[in-house]
Parts: structure tokens; C-alpha cells; sequence
């Protein structure tokens, strides 16, 4: 049997993008762990990117470089070589090339620029709006990641019913229980002071940092020898200065820490010496940050709506986003009841092995293989 060959757009990785970077690293990890006879892949990375090494030995794996632009890159970079290297299939995130005419696999996270796009930059609202149904209309093949995301897909575009599968992201095994030599040497590295309440997100309005900052300015005003510190660790994205404004004017500032982007590893060290993470987005796809905290054994609050209850389960406190004093009493509560975050701890831990980079690669290869092996 010819060698059938897939190219894959892991452009993201070393961009610090959040969860499209995870899930394209995850992947490929994914897929180098599992057995898949007859493929091989093209990887196109970006130009400024290091090669992960977990790719760097597998032969299967060929590394094509790609534009950090999304036009050079959806343009030219992956239309002109996917023709050159005679790709027989191509999985993009989101957008698929303009000129790409062989058979394709977009993963769509999440329609949050159509259910939400008072969240987001005129421009990229306007890019997601003209191109997306472009792309979603060229696919022989749509992977979603939750059945929540995959119904909101459909309220939007009910033509990719007979497209759409739900794959779940994995977490990696960066995400783990850890032994506290590790977590206080990166703790110290940031200046960090136990105990403390962590958020991991990008910086942007849809991920409600504004209303976790008024939850903790609340609650220290409430309880004047509050001793938890606020850390968040993200990246700005768009439409970030109001939340570093509202930062600036609370009374409390000097107990609000901001790490910037931070690498798996020492992410997990923060994970693992946080009392709790606290992820109340107004709206998610999947909610990756809440998977890797109980993968550390960190109880976790999430909010009450969009895939966060789908992924978390049982394991994690539920609320409502919009509810300040909610949340303040909930962030409350948790930190006072050590039996309850011990709960939360071994729950969480449980539930985090659901989730598997392996599991998500074995079903994205077998959604490839109905693309291109299809049943005669």
C-alpha cells in the first residue's frame, strides 16, 4: 500500500496561543505514541518555532516551515506546499487554505466569535465571520471538542450536522501531583507567597478576569486578614486594557499577581501549590486550564454554563459568572474547608484521567481514515 500522506498546520506552537497551541501539541504527541501503518505526516510549523522534541525523532514526522502571517501562510505557505509535497489530506484549526483542493479536516473549538463577538476585535470578528463558513463548507471532515461546542456549532451552521464528531482534548503528563521542591523554586522565581488562588487564562474579556477581580477585592473587603494572594498567568490577547485598568484601581492591587505566558512545567508548579483554580469564563469550547488544574490535584471553580459542567463533572464547585458575591463566597468557603478541597483533590485527579492526548490522537486518525479510506 502507497504511503498516504497527511499534513497537519501546528503553526501555533511556540506563539504562546493558549489552547490552539496545546491542542496542536497535544495532538501530535498524540500521534506519535500510537500506531498508524501507512501514514506519515507533514507538520508545518511555524518560522520562528523550536522543533518539540518529541518530534524530533520520529520518522513519520516531516517538518515543513510556515509564515507567522495567517494571509502568507492560508495564502501561499501551505497551498503551495501542499500541492509540492502531493499531500493527500490536510488538517487545519479553523481556517483551511484558500487555494487547498484536496480532501481537508478542520478543527473548530468553539463558535464563541458568533455567540459572543461583543468579546472580540472588530477584525478578527470579521475574519471568523467571512471565512469560517468557507472552511466549514469545504470539510469533508469537522472535529469538535465537546458535545456542548458541537451543538452550538450546529445552531449556527446546521449544514455540517453529518460532518461534526466530538473528540475531547487530552491534558498532558506535564500536569501532575508534584513534590514541593519543584513548586516553591518556581514560586519564588515569580515572587510568589503562599497561600494563593490562581487563574490561568489569556488575558481577554470573554475569559471574565474582571469578574474574578471583583470577586477577591470583594471578599477582602469583606475579610479585612484575607490571606490568599490573586495569581493570574496568561498572556495578553486583545482587549486587555480595561481589565489592567480595573487592576490598578483596586485597593488590594498589591495582592494581585500577573505571571505573563508560563511553560506546562512550571504551570504545574503554580497548579500545585495554588489552594484552588478558579476558570469562570463567560463562554468555553472546553475549558483545558480547569483539566490541567485537577490533573495537579487543584481544586477547581468553574462556571456554571457552556462545556466547563460537561468537563469537569462532579469534581469541581460550579457558579455563576455573572454573580460576584457568589463567587466570593465560593472562593470563601473552599479556602476554610480543607475537607472539601480534599475532596475536590482526589475527585478532580480521578476525572482528569478521562482525558488523554493518546485517546484524542487514536480517534482524530481513525476521523482521517474515514476521509480518505472511506467504506466502498
Amino acid at each position: 500500500m502507497n504511503t498516504i500522506k497527511i499534513g497537519i498546520d501546528a503553526h501555533s506552537i511556540g506563539l504562546k496561543q493558549g489552547g490552539n497551541e496545546r491542542y496542536a501539541e497535544g495532538l501530535l504527541k498524540g500521534i506519535s505514541e500510537i500506531e498508524t501503518n501507512g501514514f506519515a505526516f507533514t507538520i508545518f510549523l511555524n518560522r520562528l518555532a523550536d522543533i518539540p522534541d518529541f518530534i524530533k525523532n520520529i520518522q513519520r514526522f516531516h517538518i515543513e516551515r510556515v509564515s507567522v502571517s495567517p494571509l502568507k501562510r492560508l495564502v501561499f505557505d501551505i497551498s503551495f506546499k501542499a500541492k509540492y509535497l502531493g499531500l493527500d489530506m490536510l488538517h487545519t484549526q479553523y481556517h483551511l487554505p484558500f487555494f487547498t483542493r484536496i480532501p481537508s479536516v478542520i478543527t473548530l473549538h468553539d463558535v464563541s466569535y458568533l455567540r459572543h463577538p461583543e468579546f472580540f476585535p472588530v477584525r478578527e470578528r470579521l475574519k471568523m465571520r467571512m471565512f469560517m463558513p468557507v472552511s466549514i463548507k469545504k470539510a469533508k471532515k469537522i472535529i469538535t471538542v465537546s458535545h456542548f461546542s458541537k451543538n452550538e456549532i450546529l445552531k449556527f451552521h446546521p449544514s455540517a450536522k453529518y460532518k461534526l464528531t466530538t473528540v475531547y482534548y487530552g491534558v498532558s503528563e506535564n500536569f501532575k501531583p508534584l513534590d514541593n521542591v519543584n513548586i516553591e523554586a518556581t514560586l519564588n522565581k515569580y515572587g510568589i507567597a503562599r497561600p494563593y488562588i490562581l487563574a490561568v487564562s489569556n488575558i481577554q474579556p470573554r475569559k471574565n478576569l474582571n469578574g474574578l477581580l471583583k470577586a477577591f477585592v470583594t471578599l477582602c473587603q469583606q475579610q479585612k486578614d484575607f490571606p490568599c494572594r490573586l495569581v493570574i498567568a496568561g498572556r495578553k490577547l486583545w482587549l486587555y486594557n480595561e481589565i489592567f485598568s480595573e487592576i490598578r484601581r483596586f485597593p488590594v492591587a498589591d495582592k494581585i499577581i500577573l505571571t505573563d505566558y508560563l511553560k506546562n512545567d512550571e504551570l504545574s508548579c503554580l497548579y500545585n501549590g495554588a489552594e484552588m483554580s478558579v476558570y469562570i469564563s463567560f463562554y468555553e469550547g472546553f475549558g483545558l486550564p480547569a483539566l490541567e488544574a485537577m490533573a495537579c490535584g487543584c481544586p477547581v471553580i468553574v462556571s456554571d454554563n457552556s462545556s466547563l459542567p460537561e468537563i469537569v463533572g462532579d469534581a469541581g464547585m460550579l457558579v455563576d459568572p455573572y454573580n460576584v458575591n457568589e463567587l466570593a463566597s465560593v472562593i470563601k468557603n473552599l479556602f476554610y474547608d480543607k475537607t472539601l478541597r480534599g475532596k475536590l483533590k482526589q475527585k478532580g485527579i480521578e476525572q482528569a484521567k478521562k482525558f488523554s492526548w493518546r485517546k484524542c490522537a487514536t480517534e482524530t486518525v481513525e476521523i482521517y481514515k474515514q476521509v480518505l479510506l472511506p467504506v466502498s
